[in-house]
C-alpha cells in the first residue's frame, strides 16, 4: 500500500491491477494525498485509519469485489464520495452499485481529463457534506442546550416578570432555529449532489438560522442590561427591512399549519425611530398569535403596511377563532392566556404593548368570535429634522 503525504484532499484508490492503480496515483498525486490499496480488505483498513474525501474502486476484484467493498466502506463513512470503475460488460453491476450507495461510476479505460474533473467535483462534495453534517450536529446540540436552559428558567419564573419575559423571548427564536434545523436535516437526507440547487436552498436556510441565532444573542444582551437607558438608544429603522426580517422569522412556523400569510403594502423608504430588535420582537409576537388563532378556524393572515402623513400603520389580520368581549378586554393583561397550559405564559401582547408605547406608538385590537382578529400598530414616521425622543 502506497501513501502520499500532504495537506490536500485525500483520495483512496482500490484496484487489484497495478497498471490502473499506478496510472491513477500518478495522475492525481500533485493535487491530492493519494493512498493505493490492492484489495478491498486493504482499502477498508485504510478507511479505518483516516477519513477520505474520494474513494475510487474497481468493481471486479478477486476474493471481495467492489460491491462488497462498497457495503463495508459505507458502514465506516456515510459521507465519502465513492466512484466505481467498471469494465466492458459490467454496466448492470455499476448501476447496482449506484443503488447501493456509490456516488458515480466511470468506464475503464478512463479519460484522464474526465477523471480529474470527477475527483475535483466529488472531493468538494464530500467536504461540503461533512461541513453541513457537522453544522447540523452543532445546531442540534445548541437546541438541546437551549431547551435545558429554557426548562431551568421556567422553574425560576416565579421569581418575577423579568424572568418570565426572558422565557417568552427565548421560546420563539428557539422554535425558529429548531424549524430550520429540521429543514436542513431533511435536505441532507434527500440530497446527493451537494453542488446543485438543493445545496443553495440549504445555504438559504443556514442564513436564516444565523439571523435568528443573532437575535437570541441580541435578546440575551438586552436582558443583561435591563435598564431603560439602554433600550432607549434608538436609531432610524427602515420599515421594509423590518417587514422582510419578520417574514423570514415567521416562515418556519408555517410548515404543517396550513396557514397562509400575505404581505401587502409598500412602505418605500419610510423609517421609524427605534430599536429594530425590539420592534421585530413585538411584531413577531403578534403574527405568532395570529398563526395560533388561524390554526383553530381560519387559515389566512394578512400583514398590511400603510404610510399616511406622519404615521405608519402595520395591521395583522386573521380570520381565525376571534375573541369574546371578555377576552378582548384582558388581551394586554400580563399572564393572561387562552392557550393550553404549557403553550404560553400570557406575556406576548403585554410585551408588545410596552414596546409600541416606548416607541411613542399606539396599538389597538378588534376581534369578533368566529370571524377573526385585527391588531393595528401605529408608529410615528422618522424625520431627520425632528426626531422625537423615546418615552422615559
Amino acid at each position: 500500500m502506497i501513501e502520499e503525504a500532504s495537506d490536500r484532499p485525500s483520495v483512496l484508490i482500490i484496484d487489484d491491477e497495478r497498471g490502473p492503480r499506478e496510472s491513477l496515483r500518478i495522475l492525481l498525486k500533485n493535487e491530492y494525498r493519494v493512498t493505493c490499496a490492492d484489495s478491498v480488505d486493504a482499502g477498508v483498513e485504510a478507511m479505518r485509519g483516516e477519513r477520505r474525501d474520494v474513494v475510487i474502486m474497481d468493481i471486479r476484484m478477486p476474493k471481495k469485489d467492489g460491491i462488497q467493498g462498497l457495503h463495508e466502506i459505507r458502514r465506516i463513512d456515510e459521507q465519502v464520495s465513492i466512484v466505481m470503475l467498471t469494465g466492458f460488460g459490467s454496466m448492470e453491476t455499476a448501476q447496482q452499485a449506484l443503488r447501493l450507495g456509490a456516488t458515480d461510476y466511470l468506464n475503464k479505460p478512463f479519460d484522464t481529463t474526465e477523471m480529474r474533473q470527477v475527483v475535483l467535483r466529488y472531493a468538494q462534495r464530500t467536504r461540503l457534506e461533512r461541513k453541513r453534517v457537522e453544522m447540523l450536529s452543532q445546531l442540534e446540540q445548541m437546541n438541546e442546550a437551549l431547551k435545558r436552559d429554557l426548562a431551568d428558567k421556567e422553574r425560576m419564573a416565579q421569581l418575577g416578570q423579568t424572568s418570565a419575559e426572558l422565557i417568552h423571548d427565548l421560546r420563539n427564536p428557539l422554535m425558529i432555529v429548531s424549524g430550520y434545523a429540521d429543514l436542513l436535516s431533511s435536505e441532507i437526507r434527500k440530497s446527493k449532489d451537494m453542488m446543485g440547487g438543493e445545496y443553495r436552498r440549504a445555504a438559504e436556510y443556514l442564513d436564516v438560522i444565523q439571523q435568528n441565532v443573532s437575535r437570541c444573542s441580541d435578546l440575551a444582551h438586552m436582558w443583561r442590561k435591563l435598564g431603560r437607558a439602554d433600550i432607549a438608544k434608538f436609531n432610524p429603522v427602515r420599515v421594509q427591512q423590518m417587514l422582510d426580517d419578520l417574514k423570514a422569522g415567521i416562515a418556519p412556523l408555517l410548515p404543517g399549519s396550513d396557514v397562509g400569510v400575505a404581505y401587502e403594502g409598500a412602505p418605500g423608504d419610510a423609517k421609524v425611530n427605534g430599536s429594530r430588535a425590539q420592534l421585530l420582537r413585538a411584531f413577531h409576537n403578534v403574527v405568532a398569535n395570529a398563526i395560533h388563532a388561524a390554526q383553530k378556524g381560519g387559515k389566512r393572515i394578512r400583514v398590511v403596511c400603510e404610510v399616511a402623513g406622519d404615521q405608519v400603520e402595520i395591521r395583522v389580520e386573521d380570520n381565525g377563532c376571534g375573541m369574546t368581549p371578555d377576552v378582548l378586554r384582558r388581551v394586554f393583561e400580563p399572564y393572561f392566556s387562552t392557550k393550553a397550559q404549557g403553550e404560553g405564559l400570557g406575556l406576548g401582547m403585554a410585551i408588545t404593548k410596552r414596546i409600541v408605547e416606548e416607541h411613542q406608538g399606539t396599538i389597538g385590537v378588534s376581534s369578533t368570535p368566529s370571524v377573526g382578529t385585527t391588531v393595528a400598530v401605529r408608529l410615528p414616521v422618522w424625520k431627520a429634522a425632528a426626531v422625537a425622543a423615546p418615552a422615559a
